[in-house]
């Protein structure tokens, strides 16, 4: 009330002032576990409880991995589209992507995916990206000249060979023989015909990844992700020779050496082939989805931030979703917790997050299948008990 021209507050009016805060909850997802849409209902049913006066505003991330396209599609008014493709083993599939105005999103995973196979059907050696290139090539026919490629999840280890077939690219061997694009032509690529069916000059291609690996070598596509893909350590080794290989032959038919480009392994080396012939660009998924999405809009709005994933661990802090929201919580002198599965980081690793205080599933579980299978009543629970 005023009295003397003065504004009176009373007890109560304090209290609301004092507990009424903005909570921004902007978790990736707990894999096998939750969708980061689901991290957040089940914090932000936590809070209702423990934060009865807070506003919560969820805001589920990605880092350019599988599942980025379910993110992008909570924040932007996007619209599918279905078309026919391959598999990674050429077999007819449906696969989708989403549109904004102005630009196509797509997921490798959904054409070139390790999900569409099973177990005994993986082999690095015989899949291809191609199928992932008809979705690109059906974006651009219809007239949308800003393409995002989503790198996780892929099954191929072909060096985008499949992608820039479906392009238009032919790759040839020393008789001027054609070759399948797949991880087991490689060492027998000697020269590429360009692509001729599109204008590069004025389409945009931006690959979204969350890793920093190089093509090839002890950290490159073969050696880190084949194995998982259904390759021996044979298999292992013939393929990290055949991405050396095809790097000096792009580099001779391009100029373009992408053999030491961080993020050029992911995928199988997808972008091996999209940067040296095609101009891409390779972006840090999280930085990406960020500036889509408007987080550090809502960072700078909100009085405390809440983030996490499923595992916290040293990869965490190299462009994964905790990292990308500590430093915009640094920049914005926000404080920040993470909510996780299970926390391999020490006390000092947390801090250099930007984070104040972790909660993780695993302290109060009695299992890895418990904490799996009851991520989202822990979540709650801890949630709760702040």
């Amino acid at each position: 009330m005023i009295f003397g021209g003065f504004m009176i507050y009373s007890i109560y009016d304090f209290r609301i002032m004092i507990f009424t805060m903005k909570v921004l909850l902007c978790p990736d997802k707990f894999k096998g576990s939750l969708t980061a849409m689901q991290v957040c209902e089940a914090i932000g049913t936590g809070l209702k409880k423990s934060q009865p006066q807070a506003e919560t505003v969820f805001h589920p991330m990605a880092d350019g991995g599988d599942g980025s396209l379910e993110i992008l599609a909570n924040h932007l008014s996007l619209h599918p589209k279905t078309i026919a493709a391959n598999d990674p083993l050429g077999r007819p599939i449906n696969a989708t992507y989403v549109t904004s105005t102005d630009a196509a999103f797509i997921e490798l995973a959904s054409a070139a995916g390790l999900v569409l196979l099973k177990n005994g059907e993986r082999n690095p050696l015989i899949t291809s990206s191609f199928g992932s290139g008809k979705m690109i090539v059906d974006a651009l026919a219809n007239g949308f000249q800003k393409i995002y490629l989503f790198l996780g999840g892929s099954a191929t280890n072909d060096a985008g060979m499949g992608i820039a077939a479906a392009l238009g690219c032919q790759f040839l061997d020393k008789n001027g023989e054609l070759l399948e694009p797949t991880g087991a032509h490689l060492p027998k690529v000697k020269s590429i015909t360009p692509n001729r069916l599109f204008d590069f000059d004025k389409i945009k291609i931006t690959l979204l990844c969350d890793v920093t690996n190089p093509l090839f070598g002890p950290n490159g596509a073969a050696h880190v992700y084949a194995r998982q893909k259904g390759a021996s350590e044979e298999q292992v080794a013939y393929l990290d020779d055949g991405l050396r290989h095809f790097s000096q032959i792009l580099f001779k038919e391009t100029g373009m050496d992408v053999s030491n480009l961080p993020g050029s392994g992911a995928a199988g080396g997808i972008a091996a082939s999209l940067v040296a012939l095609f101009g891409a660009k390779l972006e840090n998924g999280f930085a990406a989805i960020a500036e889509l999405t408007g987080l550090e809009k809502q960072i700078q709005l909100a009085d405390w931030v809440i983030s996490g994933e499923g595992k916290l661990d040293g990869q965490s802090s190299q462009g994964k979703v905790v990292d990308g929201v500590g430093a915009l919580c640094r920049k914005h002198g926000k404080p920040l917790d993470l909510f996780v599965g299970k926390n391999e980081l020490t006390a000092t690793e947390v801090q250099q997050l930007g984070a104040n205080q972790v909660f993780s599933i695993s302290d109060r579980a009695t299992s890895l299948e418990d904490a799996m299978r009851n991520a989202a009543g822990y979540l709650k629970g801890m949630a709760a008990s702040l």
